[in-house]
């Protein structure tokens, strides 16, 4: 664990153009936490929710846990193996078994306890600058261990990043990492007093412990001066909850007027760098997602981070979740006093925010051009609910649940493709692509601005931005385009909404040249049906030539005896025989 923060893992630190070399030691071996959920459990579950919810009724409930159709492979389980992805990294494909594997039916990497695993993952020396981060990624585990607290940091570059802030005086940093963990409570343990909550009442979140907190505490206090600028690695880490980043002063954030708000600058997002800052009064951030963020502040006082309105938008109209919090205290101390103002220059920045410039993490000319989009295609998030099936509800990609033998989307390396993600639900859904970042072209919700205000936050949105995650707007649509690296091999897409994902909401993606074995995965009903078809004609002409071979025989047989009466009465043969008659 973190020795700063106490629950999260070590930061890892590196350089564009390193190596990793990571051995990732499984020792779950304690009997700590829930057992994953069973069919009597969502059964009995589906009998009483605990709370009202807008599922649409597709059937009756049945009438025992015997009668439930289970989807195997999108169970929650496995919740004491793990294994690890690098989330944001330009790298090699690092899902599934081996590392940058090629075999479309490659198993995820799966780590029992007690044993390891060793990745070795190759950074591109023009890889972008900035803050990214790891987490566990087994299918059926992500989310309760995610609610546990597995994940850690990843710096690419920080040195470079952190020289280009110094020559302007920005030296007052620090992570702010948002994470929303599932627990419960538990007496009479000797050794602690929490646990993660069981799965599905932290899918639900009918946990009664499940806070936001950041970097592990409830409400942190940051200290600054008037003047001087505050610099934060934002990190949204959170397992089912997208979040607010308001600032306010301190009793006014009840207040939800725009006037109260102090403004702030993002100068970077999912860790690729502007080459401006961009001017935010309020920012939207889902599971996965990081800013690079600056605040200044004219006056002293006591300041709050607040998390706020996302009531109702995230999950059916549910007004309870999640809940308004404040997330952090921002203290401003006066400017310094007469003695120390030889030592203003050491506080205030070189020149004002809006001024300053950054290298930026791609270029202009980097951005995904109309004329390089090779082909455009369809990415649908649903969701079921259907009573007599588990897990439930069911969550889909493009009408199917997660199955690691199917592959449900091709692309090329180095190719630009276009992809427009739709949300058929009231609900939210983070999408995120491995090892690959895109480009926002548009985005757009049917909900009401006037009734979900913060709406009007998270479709506002700058097209020239890099991301690897973005919030597909509930009952809404996103349009990205991709600009794929060369990295080739077996990955996936999914909603970072990790019980989401656990329960199938993730498809295959493969990039590469489609091999035989891959076209003939692809096209297996078509070859089945031109190979029965072939065995019909096969049979049909063998049927046929026995005939034309029987007709043959009897023909040949016909002209025989013809041939025998031809001689038999030949003028030679009768004058044979009259002799004979003769004497």
């Amino acid at each position: 664990s973190s020795p700063e923060y106490g629950i999260m893992g070590p930061t890892i630190y590196t350089e564009p153009g390193d190596s990793i070399h990571i051995k990732l030691v499984n020792n779950l071996t304690e009997p700590i936490g829930p057992a994953p959920p069973t069919a009597v459990e969502y059964w009995n579950m589906l009998q009483n929710p605990g709370e009202h919810i807008k599922y649409q009724r597709y059937k009756k409930r049945v009438p025992s846990p015997a009668h439930l159709k289970v989807d195997e492979d999108n169970m929650p389980r496995h919740f004491d193996h793990t294994n690890l992805h690098l989330h944001g990294l330009d790298v090699q494909v690092h899902m599934f078994d081996p590392v940058d594997t090629h075999d479309p039916t490659a198993p995820h990497i799966n780590i029992p306890p007690g044993q390891c695993y060793c990745y070795k993952l190759d950074i591109p020396s023009d890889h972008p600058v900035g803050m990214y981060w790891y987490h566990p990624h087994l299918h059926g585990s992500a989310a309760i261990q995610m609610w546990s607290g597995m994940l850690g940091l990843l710096y690419v570059g920080k040195h470079t990043l952190e020289k280009e802030l110094q020559k302007y005086n920005v030296r007052n940093t620090h992570e702010f990492v948002i994470w929303d963990p599932a627990f419960q409570y538990v007496p009479n343990q000797p050794t602690h007093d929490l646990e993660v909550d069981e799965f599905l009442l932290g899918q639900t979140t009918l946990s009664k412990i499940h806070p936001f907190l950041v970097n592990g505490q409830i409400n942190p206090t940051f200290t600054t001066k008037v003047g001087q600028v505050l610099h934060f690695h934002a990190l949204c880490a959170t397992v089912e909850n997208e979040n607010t980043f308001i600032v306010y002063p301190e009793g006014k954030q009840h207040l939800h007027d725009q006037a109260k708000i102090v403004p702030f600058y993002q100068i970077g997002s999912d860790g690729v760098m502007y080459s401006k800052p961009i001017k935010r009064n309020v920012i939207v951030m889902s599971g996965g997602q990081r800013e690079e963020l600056l605040l200044i502040f004219d006056k002293p006082g006591r300041y709050v981070i607040s998390q706020q309105g996302i009531q109702g938008m995230q999950f059916f109209g549910m007004r309870g979740h999640p809940h308004d919090q404040i997330l952090a205290t921002i203290v401003v101390t006066e400017e310094l006093n007469d003695d120390d103002k030889k030592k203003e220059e050491v506080v205030r920045p070189t020149v004002p925010i809006p001024s300053m410039t950054f290298t930026p993490g791609y270029t202009d000319e980097e951005s995904v051009q109309p004329e390089n989009i090779q082909s455009s295609e369809t990415i649908t998030f649903s969701m079921g609910a259907n009573f007599d099936q588990i897990p439930f509800p069911q969550y889909y990609i493009n009408g199917h649940s997660f199955s690691s033998s199917r592959s449900q989307f091709h692309a090329q390396p180095n190719e630009a493709r276009e992809y427009v993600l739709i949300n058929a639900n009231h609900n939210a859904h983070p999408f995120h692509m491995h090892v690959n970042r895109f480009q926002i072209k548009e985005m757009g919700s049917e909900l009401s601005r006037e009734e979900y205000p913060v709406l009007n936050e998270l479709l506002d949105f700058d097209e020239n931005i890099w991301r690897d995650t973005v919030m597909v707007p509930p009952n809404g649509r996103a349009r990205i385009w991709v600009q794929f690296k060369n990295y080739t091999g077996k990955t996936v897409i999914h909603c970072h909404f990790l019980a989401h994902e656990d329960t199938g909401m993730m498809a295959t993606l493969f990039i590469g040249k489609k091999d035989w074995i891959f076209q003939l995965e692809e096209h297996y009903q078509w070859m089945m049906g031109v190979g029965i078809g072939i065995c019909l004609s096969c049979l049909v002409m063998y049927v046929s030539r026995c005939c034309l071979g029987r007709q043959r025989n009897l023909l040949k047989k016909n002209n025989m005896n013809d041939e025998d009466d031809d001689v038999l009465y030949s003028a030679v043969s009768l004058n044979e025989l009259k002799s004979k008659a003769m004497d």
